[in-house]
C-alpha cells in the first residue's frame, strides 16, 4: 500500500481487509457480499464504492496490499559488506530480504496468512508472494550479475528453487501452528543457507537475518 495514501483512506481499506479475512474464516469468497463486508467493517456501501469498483476489484487490491506490505516490512537496505566478504565497493548498498522481519510480519498477521495460504488457497495468495519474491531476487541478481557464482544452473531455476523453498517452508510453518518462533526459524534457514554458501555471491546472500 502506498505510503502517500491519505490516513483516512488507509484506515478504511484496512478495516475492509480485516473484515474480508474474518468472513473468509467461515465462508467462501463467492458467498461474501459487499453488504456483508461493509457490515462487518462498519462502513457504508457508499464508502466501499468510493474506493472500489466492485467486489472483485476490492479483493484483488486487498490481497495485493497485504503481500506488498509483507515485502515493505521485509526488504531492507544493507551495506554490501553484510552480504559478501571483501567486496570491491565496500560503501555500496544493496536491498535484501530480512527473514526475521518477513517471519515477524507473518507472525503478527498469522490469522490472515493462515486463512489465505491454508484455507483459501484458491485465492492464490502464495502465487502473489512468489511473484513479488521472484521480482526482488531478479533485481538482486541484476545488481551483482558480474560477480555471481557460476553454478552451471540457469538463474531462473535457481530463483524458482529458493522461492518455492521459502514459500513452502512458510506454509508448512503456518500449517503446524507456528511451533517455532520467527527468530528460531530464521536461524534454521540461515544454517541451511550456510551449507550452500560459495566463495562468490549467490542467492543465499539475498536472505539475511
Amino acid at each position: 500500500m502506498s505510503h502517500d495514501i491519505d490516513p483516512r483512506v488507509d484506515k478504511t481499506r484496512r478495516r475492509l481487509r480485516r473484515a474480508l479475512i474474518t468472513l473468509l474464516q467461515t465462508e467462501t469468497v463467492e458467498n461474501i457480499s459487499v453488504q456483508k463486508l461493509t457490515s462487518t467493517a462498519s462502513v457504508t456501501r457508499g464508502t466501499f464504492y468510493l474506493h472500489y469498483k466492485d467486489k472483485p476489484a476490492f479483493i484483488d487490491q486487498a490481497l495485493e496490499d497485504l503481500v506488498t506490505e509483507l515485502f515493505d516490512a521485509a526488504i531492507v537496505t544493507v551495506g554490501i559488506g553484510d552480504v559478501m566478504t571483501n567486496p570491491a565497493a565496500p560503501l555500496r548498498r544493496v536491498q535484501v530480504l530480512s527473514l526475521s522481519r518477513a517471519l515477524g510480519y507473518i507472525d503478527a498477521h498469522a490469522e490472515a496468512f493462515q486463512t489465505l495460504l491454508l484455507d483459501q488457497r484458491q485465492l492464490a495468495v502464495s502465487q502473489r508472494i512468489n511473484r513479488q519474491l521472484t521480482s526482488w531476487m531478479q533485481r538482486f541478481y541484476r545488481d551483482f550479475q558480474d560477480q555471481f557464482a557460476d553454478l552451471e544452473v540457469p538463474i531462473n531455476v535457481q530463483i524458482a528453487y529458493y522461492v518455492s523453498a521459502t514459500v513452502g517452508l512458510i506454509t508448512d510453518w503456518l500449517a503446524n501452528d507456528m511451533i517455532y518462533t520467527p527468530h528460531y526459524l530464521t536461524k534454521c534457514i540461515k544454517k541451511l543457507h550456510h551449507l550452500m554458501t560459495t566463495r562468490s555471491i549467490s542467492f543465499t546472500d539475498f536472505f539475511v537475518q
